[in-house]
Formats: C-alpha cells, sequence, structure tokens
C-alpha cells in the first residue's frame, strides 16, 4: 500500500510555495491586528414600519435583543434572549411587549402578572401585564406605555424579570441607548 501525505500548496508571486496552514495563520494574523469596528449608536435598534390592511394606516415597531442570554432546562434548553417591542399600531394602540424564544411566562388570562422592571441603577418597580390575545406563553404585554417610555428615553439600559415556569425569575437586559423616535415613528 502506497499512502500519500502532503500539504496543499498555493504558488507565491516570488515562487516561494506557502502551506495552507502558513495561509491560514497569516489570515488570523492579519485579523487580529485590524482594529475593531466601533459600533454605531443605536444599531442595536431594528426598526419597521407597515400596512396595515385592515385600518389603512400605519403599524411601527422597535424591537431590541437582550445583551445576555438564559438557558431553560428540558424542553426549552438552550441559549436564548429575550426581545423588546414598542409598537404603535393604529388599531390596537401603543403596546410594550416582551418575548422570549421558548418557555412559558406565567400570566394568567383572567387577571395577569406581575414583571419586575429596572432603568439603569433606579430601584426595580412593578409593571402590571398582560397575556397575548393568541394565549402565547411566550408573549406579554407591559402596561403603561408612558411611563415606560418615558424612563426609557431617560436612561441606557432596562432589565426585565418575570416568572418562567420551572425556571424562577429570570433577569433579561437590554441595551436601549440611542433609541431614535423618527426612526420608530417618522412624520408622514
Amino acid at each position: 500500500m502506497l499512502f500519500v501525505i502532503g500539504s496543499i500548496s498555493t504558488p507565491d508571486p516570488e515562487n516561494k510555495i506557502t502551506s495552507a496552514s502558513e495561509n491560514s495563520f497569516q489570515a488570523s494574523a492579519a485579523q487580529s491586528t485590524s482594529s475593531p469596528q466601533p459600533k454605531t449608536p443605536g444599531s442595536q435598534w431594528n426598526y419597521l414600519q407597515m400596512n396595515d390592511d385592515m385600518s389603512k394606516g400605519f403599524i411601527h415597531q422597535a424591537s431590541v435583543l437582550s445583551t445576555n442570554t438564559v438557558n431553560f432546562d428540558f424542553p426549552y434548553s438552550g441559549s436564548q434572549h429575550g426581545t423588546l417591542v414598542l409598537r404603535t399600531h393604529p388599531r390596537h394602540g401603543k403596546d410594550i411587549i416582551f418575548k422570549i424564544e421558548r418557555g412559558q411566562i406565567l400570566c394568567r388570562a383572567y387577571d395577569g402578572c406581575v414583571v419586575l422592571i429596572r432603568f439603569d441603577d433606579e430601584e426595580s418597580v412593578k409593571y402590571s401585564a398582560a397575556t397575548a390575545a393568541d394565549n402565547s406563553t411566550e408573549t406579554i404585554f407591559i402596561q403603561n406605555y408612558s411611563k415606560f417610555v418615558g424612563k426609557m428615553l431617560k436612561a441606557k439600559k432596562v432589565r426585565i424579570a418575570a416568572n418562567i415556569y420551572k425556571e424562577g425569575t429570570p433577569t433579561f437586559e437590554f441595551d436601549i441607548s440611542d433609541f431614535d423616535q423618527s426612526k420608530y415613528k417618522p412624520k408622514q
């Protein structure tokens, strides 16, 4: 039996032979020496505007993912983010929506629930919340839009803690700095 052992090589402009491992080392060295790109203020926010065909108005939405992740036990295991959504809807009004990817937020349809919210280094405050109309266990609607947004516009970070079935009350932290109201609800 004959085995051939060799390395992948690429021609060099100066007729030198460079192995694949040397190429990957050079590429990683070049990446590590380049300076990291600065984060654009407010780039963590995603803005969306769409038509509401039933009212001929516009739905305005801004969302941000949590900066931290949580891990739940089976069957919801795996790392997951929370999502914070501000929504202005022509038929449903103004909403603060908190969502998780997998799991069950404990919030009863008939009497709602309470979540703890903390802006920057202020004291935690209890906010009432309600379930989604479709009975989704991953979504709740936080009450008192005006109070929440008023505090949010002055803060850089918000933490939200909600009761999750068999997981206690994990805290999701959101970078809410540099929220752009003109992108959220542009003048029509």
